[in-house]
């Protein structure tokens, strides 16, 4: 059993429109899926950055006398926000197997077995898995084939104004550390990155690398009644955001400042002698940071 590549980032939206002009100003990406799903109930978009997928969902209220999906739900409940992750797995059978052992609830969600989604109680951060066998997938995801890579480290690196090098890490609230360590590194196999400081503020946490290219920041909030802590308590344990390495991070700010849409301008809230972040509440609920600074041990550099 193999975990690749971020099969897509998903963030819940409630406008896709607004959304698709955020990303097409600050990462122009390439967008290779955009489509309403009927099993799904959603509007959605897949957007390529570098190596990074993310998947705005617009997901849509229930058909009268119908019955709301659990994104809708979740949305309705807290708002826009990230809500899963999901990888590529060449063997979902073999997987299945190791989750259950660790006690992993687990669901194809009706699609006749090609994806398989961990049971968000069970595990710390929403988790979903693919097979790329359908040959639909494999021509549509251009990093599947050989030449995507060299397009990749030329255009966002050394052609885009943000000078993106890569995406840095994704950022979970998790309640335990260690035991979220633990799932992400022995049950999915992933390699723990060096002790380090956090980027945010009041946290402890872990980083590891999960499938091809993925690291995940594991973060616990040292106080309870601080705003994460609340979040935490509130919502459970799942993605806040989003991290972004950039080689030059003055232009990055330049080039975030620039590009006015339908909110009016780029919601830049903070700016420090490392960081750039984004406005989570004008950000669909995602925090989205650009650092010039990367992880400690990182096997990607």
């Amino acid at each position: 059993m193999k975990i690749g590549k971020l099969f897509h980032l998903t963030m819940l939206v409630d406008d896709l429109g607004a959304t698709e002009r955020f990303f097409n100003g600050v990462f122009s990406p390439l967008c290779i899926m955009r489509g309403y799903s009927a099993h799904w109930h959603r509007h959605a978009a897949v957007y390529l950055i570098g190596e990074t997928s993310i998947e705005p969902m617009h997901v849509l209220p229930p058909e009268p006398g119908g019955t709301a999906t659990s994104w809708y739900r979740f949305m309705e409940q807290h708002g826009p926000r990230i809500h899963n992750l999901a990888f590529y797995c060449d063997d979902l059978a073999a997987l299945e197997e190791r989750l259950r052992a660790a006690g992993v609830r687990t669901t194809d969600g009706g699609t006749a077995g090609n994806t398989l989604f961990a049971h968000p109680k069970d595990t710390p951060g929403m988790v979903e898995f693919h097979t790329p066998g359908d040959p639909g997938f494999l021509n549509m995801d251009p990093r599947l084939r050989p030449h995507w890579e060299g397009f990749a480290r030329d255009y966002w690196p050394n052609q885009h104004p943000l000078r993106l090098l890569r995406m840095s890490h994704v950022t979970i609230l998790v309640d335990d550390v260690e035991a979220a360590a633990a799932f992400y590194g022995t049950v999915l196999g992933g390699t723990p990155l060096p002790a380090q400081p956090s980027r945010i503020d009041g946290v402890e946490s872990r980083h590891v690398l999960v499938g091809d290219d993925t690291v995940v920041e594991l973060a616990r909030p040292l106080d309870p009644s601080s705003p994460l802590g609340a979040e935490l308590a509130a919502v459970g344990q799942g993605a806040i955001g989003a991290t972004f390495l950039v080689r030059d991070l003055d232009r990055a700010l330049t080039h975030l400042k620039g590009h006015p849409d339908a909110g009016g301008g780029r919601p830049v809230a903070e700016v420090g002698p490392h960081d750039v972040v984004l406005d989570r509440s004008q950000t669909w609920g995602v925090e989205f940071r650009f650092t010039d600074e990367g992880l400690l041990g990182d096997p990607r550099s």
